[in-house]
């Protein structure tokens, strides 16, 4: 049986910046590097005042898809070694911090998991037990969900 789940963290870093940031990210890089073994392809969503970042992506990714929505630019591309180690090594920044708005993980086309709102909401889709367990495992402890 497959399950769609949403986390959202209520565990909220004090900072002064606009947007929320989680207290703590360690569980984002295990929970990323979990989903890779599913996914084939993903992109990623920064605000356009974050240029620095999505530059960063594109200097290290040069076979990314590049593309503009609104205040957002996104940058598409396969799943391959070198995009898994560049999500992986540079993911967060030096506060330990989620540097992108936006993470989404797809399978052949279709939505498998995202991060969205820095890493405050996580959204899985079709999960199986396994993939729920890993989550409850590894999400903190106040993590809300609820199922779809």
């Amino acid at each position: 049986m497959k399950h769609n789940m949403h986390y959202e963290l209520t565990s909220m870093a004090d900072t002064p910046e606009t947007f929320s940031y989680a207290e703590d990210y360690s569980f984002w890089i295990p929970m990323i590097e979990h989903f890779f073994a599913h996914a084939d392809s993903f992109e990623i969503h920064c605000w356009k005042e974050e240029s620095a970042k999505f530059e960063d992506i594109l200097n290290e990714l040069s076979s990314v898809e590049r593309d503009e929505d609104g205040q957002l630019f996104i940058a598409s591309g396969q799943l391959n070694e070198k995009a898994k180690e560049f999500i992986l090594s540079r993911s967060l920044d030096t506060k330990g911090r989620l540097k992108w708005f936006s993470l989404f993980l797809e399978k052949q086309g279709e939505s498998l998991f995202s991060s969205e709102h820095y890493g405050v909401e996580l959204i899985g889709y079709k999960l199986n037990a396994e993939q729920i367990a890993f989550l409850e495992k590894v999400l903190p402890e106040d993590v809300r969900h609820f199922e779809w």
